[in-house]
């Protein structure tokens, strides 16, 4: 359980509203964290997917579930860094769940062509 002291330094870490942590790190993705309730972190990471056919899709999917958990682990990384130096003591995050979803957003009888958002949130246990 985090103390309050603690769970401002962490809200502060996480905000993306305003300062240098809304500046973007990529034009085509995003990670968004937010504290759901007492122990519990919710990070979810979205990007707009284009593909052609049902095949591509496939491929691409692998290749964003792939891409996906790298960022999340690069980001509770970069997290845990930023906290020991703000906080002086070391965060514990425990993965609770995983679970990525495609919604298509863009659909053409008349074309092959297809977008979706392709959006993966996991859920961390605050320690």
């Amino acid at each position: 359980m985090l103390s309050i002291q603690d769970v401002r330094n962490l809200g502060e870490l996480i905000n993306d509203t305003f300062g240098k942590s809304s500046t973007p790190k990529s034009p085509s993705s995003s990670i968004k964290c937010v504290i759901v309730n007492e122990n519990t972190l919710s990070m979810t990471y979205t990007t707009i997917v284009t593909f052609a056919t049902e095949h591509s899709l496939h491929d691409q999917n692998r290749l964003l579930n792939d891409e996906s958990l790298q960022v999340t682990k690069d980001r509770v990384t970069n997290l845990k860094s930023e906290f020991k130096d703000a906080a002086g003591k070391a965060l514990k995050l425990r993965e609770i769940s995983s679970q990525p979803t495609l919604e298509m957003i863009y659909v053409n009888p008349y074309a092959p062509l297809r977008r979706a958002y392709y959006t993966r949130r996991t859920l961390f246990e605050l320690g």
